[in-house]
């Protein structure tokens, strides 16, 4: 009775699914899955329920696509290495920017995958790409680019020792007009404060 009690008191006070479905996520691909470099493409899996629906109770809420990328990322930490680096060395990698591209929904009751992988890395900063694929068509419904940025160390000690990075890939140039208006935006506020 008191697990029960536990259990119900945890979902009420934290979000209690995301806590499990991270820990799922990146567990299960350690049983599941071998290691991979920074120049390779991670996969994980989800479905569109109930409470990943917006008001229209048709399709996924555009929110819940950025909620995604993070088990997209942790998942990718774990396969390359990122995340033993970083309790190693006690960084803590921080998502600072995303841009999000909807090409066209995801039904309700649809499975789909999140391709993930590295576009680019800069001193202190890397940018990932996540791409939402339905299984029953193969079609990509979004694109979305997300900005991390460590809050110690620079990027080439995080990487040191990770198959790929001696190998930096050229950042495409969608992606360095994007970096682009983050500068603008940044220098902006800073004007401001």
């Amino acid at each position: 009775m008191y697990f029960i009690i536990t259990i119900c008191f945890l979902y009420i006070i934290f979000d209690f699914n995301y806590f499990l479905r991270s820990g799922f996520t990146v567990i299960s691909s350690r049983f599941y899955e071998k290691r991979c470099g920074l120049n390779d493409t991670t996969t994980i899996y989800g479905f569109c329920t109930t409470q990943d629906i917006d008001i229209l109770v048709k399709h996924m809420n555009n929110a819940r696509f950025v909620r995604e990328i993070d088990f997209a990322r942790y998942h990718f930490y774990d396969r390359t290495g990122i995340y033993d680096k970083i309790k190693k060395i006690g960084d803590i990698p921080l998502h600072v920017a995303s841009c999000n591209r909807y090409r066209k929904s995801i039904p309700i009751f649809t499975a789909y995958k999140i391709e993930s992988k590295m576009v680019c890395w800069e001193e202190k900063t890397f940018v990932m790409e996540h791409k939402f694929i339905t299984l029953n068509d193969g079609f990509v419904r979004a694109l979305v680019l997300s900005r991390q940025s460590f809050q110690k160390n620079n990027s080439d000690i995080m990487f040191k020792g990770i198959p790929g990075a001696d190998h930096k890939p050229e950042c495409p140039e969608e992606v360095k007009h994007w970096l682009r208006a983050i500068e603008i935006s940044s220098a902006k506020l800073r004007k401001k404060d």
